[in-house]
């Protein structure tokens, strides 16, 4: 697959105003799905960093795209985004998706977004203020259709103790399972969690994925003085941070495929400490994703040797209020499945769903008591979860160690999910010709659009059929351009305001009606002009057949004297207009 940068102002990587490095702890980690690819944006731009885009050319719009030929989604990735006062980035996608990225919850983050469906996205910035700007680090891509693309994540807690026998089994599942993370719900290693235990038993177990785990700390940990043992055998030794986030704190979050993962400390100060809970809505702020899954230790509720923690209420409360999905925890020795909850234990549609998995090899304590939304629960069988999580979805899997029977299987829909998916419509042009303003036309496999060809400037002309269109709730319209001659330049694109056909089209006759987008063809293959609201409306319009349908012509812009070639409907690849509609 060939990368292209289809606009001059994304290959300067930085837009906006000049950065200081952002630091390492405000980078967000993206893990992605299997068959997803990750490349740079244009590191030879480097050179340009701190150059501000001038204000007239935000004030024009100017469009920045992203686009990688025959993918079916695009994550974009940013090195920093600040954003003053009501200044705001918009994200549109070629499959029809849109993300508005305004106020202050990304400053100086590093943060990759959700996937965006389509092969291109374009990045359009709307500032007035001289310090908001962004700078681009790589984007992620796949050929697998978003909703079959697929990640795992598998964890648990409570893990291992002096024998070391039933950790080992589980730690075996982790390995025959192969996850792309593993999550630890604390208690870790037993019973203090001092180096020499995670050593002695963590390490020769559940250490040989070290590298994959991202783990949360328990009581146990704490019964070292600060969790230094945990801090230590995650971080190195007597490093502040690292894998285990910073040891004062012992909180972080990363992603994984469109999933948000916060790994919380319920041992801060023996309650949650306002600090953290403040720290964990700036962080569920700052994300894009429509999933999102919490991990700690202690249950909000359980009925096991324990029935709960108000304490925690706090960050299921925050966690509410985003809508958010799972959250994974341990202390009770045992398995317990809820149903969607609020954070007053009640049965909600939005709810969150806890899954209790303290079974990781300390010796089990027995289920006690009932609860309206327990529906499922084990207290013999040591296993793991497993968690198969999609865009908008996960399917779990209770895995028992190997000799035991007990299993659980559940599935779920993100309450963030969205809207279902819009659905798109292609239509390759029923009439295309080149007009010349000496007077002549060309209509053969190829259409031109000059500043100076011989003297004479050139334009191509494009129209669809778009009668399939009408009654359709049209989001958005690209038209898509196959080039095989790229060009520096920019070029505009505008409604024709006369009728034509092919065999009477004049560059005279071809009057220009309104502006309808721009795009600068500086790579072969795919080209999208996405239309602004006036294109669309146009487009409706033509649908409905209340305005005549003239189509469009491609106009090189002010000064450009390089020309674009692309393909007709006469040739390999005719113009479309891509529509997307949601249901």
């Amino acid at each position: 697959m060939n990368s292209k940068l289809a606009h001059g102002a994304l290959a300067t990587v930085l837009i906006g105003a000049a950065f200081a490095p952002a630091q390492a702890a405000q980078r967000t980690l993206q893990l992605s799905e299997d068959d997803t690819l990750s490349k740079p944006i244009s590191a030879s731009a480097s050179t340009l960093r701190g150059t501000p885009l001038a204000k007239a050319a935000l004030s024009q719009a100017v469009s920045n795209r992203v686009c990688e030929s025959g993918v079916k989604w695009l994550r974009v990735g940013f090195k920093q985004l600040k954003l003053s006062g009501y200044d705001s980035l918009v994200l549109s996608s070629s499959g029809g998706d849109r993300l508005v990225l305004e106020g202050k919850q990304w400053n100086d983050r590093s943060f990759t977004t959700r996937a965006l469906r389509g092969e291109c996205v374009d990045i359009q910035p709307y500032f007035s203020q001289p310090d908001s700007g962004f700078q681009l680090d790589r984007y992620e891509y796949s050929a697998v259709p978003l909703d079959k693309a697929t990640v795992v994540v598998a964890g648990a807690g409570d893990i291992c103790d002096t024998s070391g026998n039933a950790c080992q089994g589980t730690s075996d599942l982790i390995v025959s399972i192969n996850p792309t993370a593993v999550f630890t719900a604390g208690d870790n290693a037993y019973s203090s969690g001092t180096l020499t235990e995670y050593n002695n038993r963590y390490a020769p177990t559940w250490g040989r994925f070290k590298a994959l785990t991202s783990p949360s700390p328990g009581n146990h940990d704490y019964n070292t003085t600060g969790a230094s043992g945990y801090f230590d055998y995650f971080n190195g030794v007597g490093n502040q941070t690292g894998q285990a986030g910073d040891r004062s704190k012992g909180y972080y979050s990363w992603d994984v495929g469109d999933w948000h993962f916060v790994a919380l400390n319920t041992m801060s100060g023996g309650t949650v400490a306002s600090a953290q809970i403040n720290w964990l809505k700036s962080d569920l702020a700052a994300t894009t994703k429509p999933c999102i899954a919490a991990y700690f230790h202690h249950p909000l509720v359980s009925r096991g040797s324990y029935s709960g923690y108000s304490q925690v209420k706090p960050i299921w409360d925050a966690l509410y209020a985003v809508k958010a999905d799972l959250v994974l925890v341990g202390h009770d020795h045992n398995y317990q499945r809820y149903g969607k909850m609020n954070p007053n234990q009640g049965a909600a549609s939005d709810g969150i769903r806890q899954i209790l998995v303290g079974t990781g090899g300390r010796a089990f304590y027995g289920i006690s008591g009932s609860h309206a939304l327990l529906e499922a629960s084990n207290a013999s069988t040591y296993g793991v979860l497993k968690l198969t999580l999609t865009a908008t979805g996960y399917t779990g899997d209770f895995v028992p160690r190997a000799g035991s029977s007990y299993t659980d299987h559940f599935t779920g829909t993100c309450n963030d999910a969205g809207t279902p998916p819009g659905q798109s419509l292609t239509l390759n042009a029923t009439r295309d010709v080149t007009v010349k303003s000496g007077g002549t036309r060309v209509n053969t496999a190829v259409l031109y659009a000059d500043g100076s060809d011989g003297g004479q400037v050139l334009r191509g002309l494009m129209g669809w059929d778009v009668s399939s269109a009408n009654g359709l709730n049209l989001t958005g319209a690209q038209v898509k351009l196959q080039v095989s001659d790229k060009s520096a330049g920019a070029y505009d694109l505008y409604q024709v305001a006369s009728a034509w056909s092919e065999s009477n089209a004049t560059y005279a006759g071809a009057t220009l009606g309104s502006k309808l987008g721009s795009v600068t063809p500086n790579a072969t293959g795919a080209q999208y002009v996405t239309l602004n609201a006036t294109g669309l409306q146009l487009v409706k319009n033509w649908a409905n057949g209340s305005v005549a349908n003239n189509g469009v012509i491609l106009v090189p812009a002010s000064g450009v004297t390089d020309g674009v070639d692309w393909s007709s409907r006469e040739g390999a690849n005719a113009p479309q207009l891509v529509l997307s509609y949601t249901p």
